[in-house]
């Protein structure tokens, strides 16, 4: 089909400017569909043949007179300005950087639309939902700019915030996607969990056993690193994600990689090297953090499939003395270990054998009864079943090859490798 035969085909329509040139949308470039409608007005008028060439910016009319809005259309085109506010008034609370605007037509229109591609077919045709996103999306940018001096692109991957505007039943939609900041972290204190830590007794509705908190513990990392940054962000919750865990009874002195997400910030300008300053301040002594920066989603899933080797520090107290001498058998441990699901992890995790290594492994005399151990091991090394055996779980473990009971006093992790890039962290 030629254009001049859709020309013909649509002459019975009594179509707008926009929904007529929206027939034509997809021939020629840098023009609006009312242009491409006035283009073909002028060209009848002329006399001209209305061919592919003539859909050009240079062919534009100086002045036109529209057609009035039609029965597919409703007068919509009408209300871009109405609409703009309407999502301008949505956005208001909100920072942001990319943007992505959607509508969602009566489906009368949409109907309407429907039964006119059915009876004129759909070559060359733009959705008319497809032309209303644009051009509100266009108004949009501008009045953010010239309102809030605030310079935004179109995002169609992942925008910070997407706005939908249901047109049928005058509202705004807002999906305000999750701020992500990535870091390390050391955690100073003991009895401190990763993450929030539902109570075991009330799974977190409150109970007399949590104080009503809800909670098994009352402080987590991720709270106490959260707490700065929601309160600068105004965000509605947060997730924490950790490239692994150590324990709750654990010091962390390695610098975890984690990345911490904010869902539905309000602010997102935020200053990352005040508010690492403010953590560090805040929680001196307890947690604190290094190297914040903003990241992608796609750094989420990164971070906590990461498999470092790490270094321990393990004090530990034997059940027998022993002369320091004895302590040069804990060689042999270095090489492959294996380890049977522990019992304190039974309950959570598959029970199978894996194979770990003990890279290096370094002791301190203290007393007869004491010992301190340096341990780099594999990812997913359990330390303190290598230091107890856990019932013979573990094999060799320090216990079985000093022949006396062993058992973990307290840990460290000292050392956490890093990915490339991060190194000096």
């Amino acid at each position: 089909m030629q254009p001049a035969e859709k020309v013909e085909i649509l002459a019975d329509q009594d179509l707008c400017d926009h929904c007529f040139g929206r027939q034509f949308a997809r021939l020629g470039t840098g023009l609006e569909n009312y242009e491409r409608a006035w283009i073909i007005y002028e060209a009848q008028e002329q006399g001209k043949d209305i061919t592919e060439d003539l859909f050009d910016p240079d062919n534009v009319p100086d002045r036109v007179i529209q057609r009035e809005p039609c029965a597919v259309c409703r007068g919509l085109f009408l209300d871009l300005e109405q609409f703009v506010d309407r999502v301008v008034n949505a956005l208001e609370r909100y920072e942001f950087e990319t943007y992505l605007v959607g509508t969602r037509p009566p489906s009368e229109i949409v109907e309407a639309e429907e039964q006119l591609w059915e009876e004129t077919g759909l070559q060359w045709v733009e959705p008319l939902k497809s032309e209303l996103n644009r051009l509100i999306g266009k108004r949009l940018e501008k009045r953010l700019l010239e309102e809030r001096d605030l310079e935004t692109d179109v995002d169609y991957e992942r925008a910070d915030i997407n706005a939908v505007l249901d047109i049928e039943k005058d509202r705004v939609e807002l999906q305000v996607n999750s701020l992500l900041i990535h870091g390390f972290y050391n955690k100073l204190e003991r009895g401190i969990p990763q993450t929030k830590w539902p109570c075991s007794e009330c799974r977190g509705s409150g109970c007399e056993a949590c104080d009503w908190t809800g909670k098994q513990y009352q402080d987590s990392v991720e709270e106490l690193v959260a707490e700065p940054i929601i309160e600068a962000t105004e965000g509605l919750e947060t997730a924490f994600h950790g490239a692994g865990r150590e324990d709750v009874d654990a010091r962390c002195l390695g610098k975890r990689e984690f990345v911490l997400e904010i869902k539905e910030p309000q602010q997102r300008f935020i200053d990352l090297a005040e508010l690492q300053t403010e953590i560090n301040d805040r929680h001196e002594g307890r947690v604190e953090v290094f190297g914040l920066e903003f990241c992608e989603k796609g750094l989420v899933e990164e971070v906590k499939s990461r498999r470092s080797n790490k270094t321990y520090r393990a004090e530990i107290e034997l059940g027998a003395p022993i002369e320091e001498d004895d302590l040069s058998a804990l060689s042999s441990i270095e090489g492959v270990v294996e380890q049977r699901t522990p019992t304190r992890v039974e309950h959570r995790r598959a029970d199978k054998t894996r194979e770990r290594t003990v890279h290096t492994i370094s002791w301190t005399f203290v007393d007869e009864q004491t010992i301190e151990l340096e341990i780099k091991g594999d990812a997913g090394l359990y330390i303190k079943e290598l230091i107890s055996g856990d019932k013979e779980k573990t094999e060799p473990s320090v216990s079985q090859v000093l022949g006396v009971d062993a058992e973990c006093t307290a840990l460290d992790v000292v050392a956490i490798e890093k990915p490339d890039g991060y190194s000096d962290i």
